[in-house]
């Protein structure tokens, strides 16, 4: 009878493991569905991110060329008020651009500025000012967009020009959703 009894358990035993199944459909149905909504909540940051990353290598490109347009007017001799340049990476080729004017000591002269946070900024909603802007559109960048240079000057005179104050702007055009530009100012004197 021992060996009976022990016979009738193995095969409920294995009876209830056999019973034992996976899934019901109820359960696979909520399963996939919660699925499917997390990948749409995904799906719809790609172009979020996309769009975010864009935005940052544009700010990115316009602060490298407001640093190449600083590093070129400072480094025009305080001596002169003028300067060319023949790749038209810092001026247009053919122009003239202005670092100042000594005969209006103490004046702001070039782009017009507004203030921002208390700090002067390149107002681009102002039209340019010939010899004040330049255009840029980097050789390296597969999208072509356009840079708009500009800048103002403050001459300080006593006697002589013993400094610049200098504040530059560069605005990437053409970007698909809304950017500001990056402003740069700094002072060299004597």
């Amino acid at each position: 009878m021992n060996k009976r009894m022990h016979a009738r358990q193995t095969i409920k035993a294995a009876a209830r493991c056999g019973s034992e199944g996976g899934f019901t459909l109820v359960e696979m149905l909520i399963a996939t569905l919660v699925v499917v909504v997390g990948l749409v909540a995904v799906a719809q940051l790609v172009p979020t991110s996309m769009m975010m990353n864009a935005n940052n290598r544009s700010d990115g490109a316009a602060l490298v060329i407001a640093q190449k347009q600083m590093e070129a007017l400072r480094s025009v001799p305080l001596t002169t008020n003028s300067f060319k340049d023949p790749q038209g990476v810092t001026c247009p080729p053919t122009t003239t651009c202005f670092v100042g004017d000594p005969n209006q000591p103490g004046q702001l002269v070039g782009s017009p500025i507004q203030l921002f946070n208390n700090s002067p900024v390149i107002d681009y909603a102002q039209a340019t000012v010939p010899g004040y802007n330049n255009t840029y559109t980097d050789p390296n960048d597969p999208s072509g967009a356009v840079n708009d240079v500009r800048w103002a000057v403050v001459t300080v005179v006593n006697g002589t020009v013993t400094g610049r104050r200098i504040i530059v702007g560069a605005f990437r055009r053409g970007m698909k959703t809304r950017t500001f530009p990056v402003w740069l100012d700094t002072m060299v004197s004597k």
